[in-house]
């Protein structure tokens, strides 16, 4: 009772800040995605777009595909890894928007992937901690392609991306692209990791956007230290684990308009924005607005 009169509150004060459409944009005109015409993607290729989802946000997951496929006029290959809460109702309405793409649920997964890591008991350990762990442990399992191209679901784009689609066209073995946090999001500090690991990390790594080289992954890399340090339960494991996996020589960051940052305003030439949790609320009350009058003006 008391939870519900907390989340009704602050319903009611997101209302007063956003205004009387905030219900409607929040709840009801993020399905207008299910409206877009079937984008058919690439089987095969050389880059996989990848995406973590789950029943909570796969409609925002989906503007995220959309605006990118759109906006890039790039067919990659998609795959959409559920967190084991998706439906068939929901995956059956993912198909109508990409039919070509592999949704893979925990269940399928859990077939293919554990026997790849018999000699890797910690990976197998972090990947049952938390749904994130398994996009570093099992997306290069997964994938047949020698590099992805992971975005999170509260990713918008609303320009052609000209930079990311640079770096797909020019990947080069071993390289790693990140965009830039506010902060160093890592579970010890960067002289930390240094010391404890051997490792130098560059500062501000993001994996919202990612391209990633994991063609030859190396388990034993990610085992050695994962035996190292209980990190399980850390919301910033998974991140840390891939900035310290690509190391300071093999990392590029995208450039400044790819920054995350705390503010909520969309400028005229924003090329796209990351709706981090303090932010989270515009992604539907001005983000998908803003993007949904940029895919009608193309019509």
């Amino acid at each position: 009772m008391v939870k519900a009169l907390k989340s009704g509150y602050r319903e009611v004060r997101r209302v007063i800040r956003h205004g009387p459409a905030y219900p409607w944009r929040r709840y009801i005109s993020p399905a207008r995605v299910l409206e877009t015409t079937a984008i058919h993607t690439d089987e095969r290729g050389d880059v996989t777009v990848c995406v973590l989802t789950s029943r909570q946000d796969w409609l925002a997951c989906l503007w995220s595909l959309v605006s990118f496929c759109v906006l890039s006029d790039l067919r990659l290959p998609v795959l959409i890894y559920s967190d084991g809460t998706l439906e068939s109702a929901h995956k059956e309405r993912i198909r109508r928007v990409f039919p070509d793409a592999r949704i893979v649920d925990p269940v399928v997964a859990d077939r293919l992937v554990p026997d790849k890591l018999s000699e890797f008991p910690n990976c197998k350990r972090f990947r049952l901690a938390q749904p994130c762990a398994r996009r570093i442990i099992d997306l290069p399992i997964l994938c047949t392609t020698p590099s992805i191209l992971m975005l999170d679901s509260d990713v918008l784009f609303f320009r052609r991306p000209e930079e990311i689609i640079m770096h797909l066209s020019s990947t080069r073995s071993g390289q790693f692209v990140f965009e830039r946090d506010m902060q160093d999001s890592y579970f010890d500090s960067r002289d930390g990791i240094r010391e404890r690991f051997g490792v130098e990390v560059p500062g501000r790594i993001n994996c919202g956007i990612m391209l990633a080289d994991i063609s030859n992954f190396d388990y034993a890399c990610i085992e050695q230290w994962l035996g190292q340090v209980s990190i399980e339960n850390h919301p910033w494991a998974e991140q840390t684990l891939w900035a310290m996996y690509a190391g300071a020589k093999r990392t590029t960051f995208l450039g400044k308009e790819y920054d995350i940052t705390n503010s909520h305003r969309i400028e005229s030439d924003s090329v796209m924005k990351h709706y981090v949790k303090p932010i989270r609320v515009f992604m539907y009350t001005q983000g998908i607005p803003r993007l949904l009058q940029g895919l009608e003006a193309r019509v």
